[in-house]
């Protein structure tokens, strides 16, 4: 169901409770820009995540972690390049973390606005949720946003490689 469909939306109530992400079913998907022209695609697993809704829909609780040391464009060369020291630094840090601090759902579309940590730097983060599919004990949620890598802590190579990066997120979460 689409949120941009007002008859059919779920309410933030209707999602209250415990919810555990499902990390085989879910994923976090990319796309930045090289030499500022082309696109380049990946992907990072999910690593775990858990979310908590009140009984007014609000968001208590929202905490997912990213394996780093997953990426993966496809080219080993340039994925062994953005795991090394210069831009990810997975030895060191091997999670990216998201930190949800609510959920904002009075107009369209909905948003939760948190903190993305990578490599022990916490910046701003806004996701916009794009669907909410409720499947039984089990809810998809489709999610976009846009990430500074630069703000970051990760501006290695930053003529050849663009600051920004579209992230989608696919999350599968189970009732708890």
């Amino acid at each position: 169901m689409s949120l941009t469909e007002p008859h059919t939306r779920t309410a933030p109530a209707d999602l209250a409770g415990a919810w555990t992400l499902e990390p085989s079913a879910s994923s976090v998907e990319f796309t930045g820009r090289h030499f500022l022209l082309l696109p380049v695609t990946g992907s990072m697993p999910v690593r775990s995540g858990a979310a908590e809704l009140d009984g007014d829909g609000r968001l208590a609780h929202l905490d997912v972690a990213l394996d780093a040391a997953g990426f993966t464009t496809g080219n080993p060369r340039r994925d062994d390049a953005v795991r090394g020291p210069a831009f990810l630094d997975t030895e060191r840090h091997p999670l990216l973390r998201l930190d949800g601090e609510s959920l904002a759902a009075a107009g369209e579309p909905w948003t939760v606005p948190g903190q993305l940590s990578v490599k022990g730097r916490a910046v701003p983060l806004v996701l916009t949720v794009d669907e909410v599919v409720p499947q039984g004990a089990r809810t998809l949620v489709r999610a976009s946003a846009t990430v500074d890598r630069h703000a970051c802590g990760v501006s290695a190579m930053r003529a050849m490689v663009g600051p920004r990066l579209r992230v989608r997120v696919t999350a599968v979460f189970v009732r708890a």
